[in-house]
């Protein structure tokens, strides 16, 4: 436990404390009672520090700030110690202190990343520039400035999904700042999101629909693009232009995907696919390299080009066209096969099938509430004594009084308890004799 002395030579504090088991002491000048409170706030900082130290935990965040309003000459002390990383050299460049910069050093940095992630970071340049500004200083923004951010992108109205996705990537953005020494927390840390599902945008394209479409298609190549997003699950455009002949087998049924975000996985050749690649592979001008030879331009905005074709064939266009055809051929999949194949062929996973992808459809409800058909057992009893209710076999089943106190007996069918000098136990419950 860290102590508190007057020093006797000097006009100050000595804090008395250990780390492990070496006794260390810090001096804090001063004189009077604030003084004297100010050192056992000290104290307790010192403390935590060594405890984290010695047990391998994150110290208290106000201790962590303590140590980072430091002058360098007390933090070298516990750098010395062991209780304080370095002050990073970033420090000293704009890169390392403000926000505008330093974003821009980090995006530059992942080039493990695909491009569309590398888009993603740079949307969040745009909302964390846009209201904090380029020269804002990382160790000015609080956790309470990051709350206000997220207030403010949803009175922009942005989609709930999106605000979760700006807020998951700040976090990672702000924890590589701590991992780099330039922050002691992130302020980011804090900040929750919302539901990323986008479920009331669900739409699942039923079979006529998807055979209008491919109909409407104006070419080959269309009508390979749709199939692939609609029967393959393929994301589009990112695993759909890069396919070539090389990776249709078609006497395998084998499809072979090098999918720039999830790698490689291998689909099956579905027969509604097969027959498009085949005509398609018939069509395929001599040393063609793509299954998708036109439309290859970044330009290309092919979402906007379906949602034409979808009119064209007399549909109206739905929300997240290729993400839908996806969901589709997830959802149809997911009712013939365990997840554990389905996650294979798509590339992904069972938690994220769940949450953006799986959809309930009408057939769902329509065979929810269809009257079940009838037990074999109950029906066929049911049915006999109808039968010879209504047709008596005999002109004494006519004048015969009709059966009162009926029961069931397991062994005997339908019985006159009258006629019986015990009472019918329900099967299964008949008493043991020994």
């Amino acid at each position: 436990m860290a102590s508190v002395f007057r020093h006797s030579q000097r006009n100050g504090f000595r804090i008395s404390f250990y780390i492990g088991e070496a006794q260390r002491e810090y001096y804090f000048p001063g004189t009077g009672k604030k003084a004297e409170g100010q050192a056992r706030s000290i104290a307790g900082y010192l403390e935590d520090l060594s405890q984290s130290k010695s047990h391998g935990i994150k110290a208290a965040p106000e201790s962590l700030a303590w140590v980072a309003s430091l002058e360098p000459k007390n933090r070298a002390k516990l750098v010395a110690w062991g209780l304080a990383d370095p002050v990073s050299e970033k420090l000293k460049t704009e890169a390392g202190r403000m926000l505008g910069p330093f974003l821009d050093a980090y995006i530059a940095g992942r080039t493990d990343c695909a491009e569309n992630t590398i888009k993603n970071f740079k949307q969040l340049r745009n909302q964390l520039c846009g209201y904090f500004g380029e020269r804002k200083l990382l160790v000015e923004i609080t956790i309470a400035d990051a709350q206000k951010w997220q207030r403010w992108m949803i009175a922009k109205k942005l989609a709930v999904s999106t605000i979760s996705k700006h807020c998951k990537r700040a976090k990672t953005v702000f924890k590589h700042a701590v991992d780099d020494r330039l922050l002691e927390v992130s302020p980011m840390a804090c900040l929750k999101g919302g539901d990323e599902s986008n479920s009331e945008r669900f739409f699942f394209v039923d079979e006529a629909s998807s055979q209008k479409i491919l109909e409407a298609c104006p070419d080959v190549d269309w009508r390979v693009i749709f199939a692939l997003a609609r029967y393959g699950g393929l994301r589009c455009p990112s695993e759909v232009l890069v396919l070539t002949w090389n990776d249709v087998d078609l006497p395998a049924g084998k499809l072979r995907i090098d999918s720039p975000k999830t790698g490689l996985r291998y689909c099956p050749i579905f027969p509604e696919l097969n027959r498009v690649l085949n005509d398609a592979w018939e069509q395929a001008s001599e040393g063609a390299t793509h299954v998708v030879s036109r439309y290859r331009e970044k330009t290309q905005n092919l979402r906007t080009q379906l949602c034409r074709i979808i009119k064209q064939a007399g549909l109206v266009p739905w929300a997240k066209p290729f993400q839908n055809l996806r969901s589709t051929r997830r959802t149809e999949l997911q009712r013939k096969h365990p997840s554990h194949v389905v996650d294979a062929w798509l590339g992904q996973s069972t938690e994220v099938a769940n949450k953006h992808y799986l959809q309930v459809t009408s057939d769902d409800w329509q065979q929810a509430i269809a009257r079940p058909e009838k037990c074999s057992v109950t029906s066929s009893v049911v049915e006999s004594q109808s039968r010879a209710e209504q047709e008596p076999s005999s002109q004494d089943d006519v004048t015969k009084k009709p059966l009162e106190n009926m029961v069931y007996d397991g062994f005997q069918g339908f019985i006159d308890s009258g006629q019986l000098s015990y009472p019918v136990p329900p099967v299964g419950l008949e008493p043991t004799t020994r």
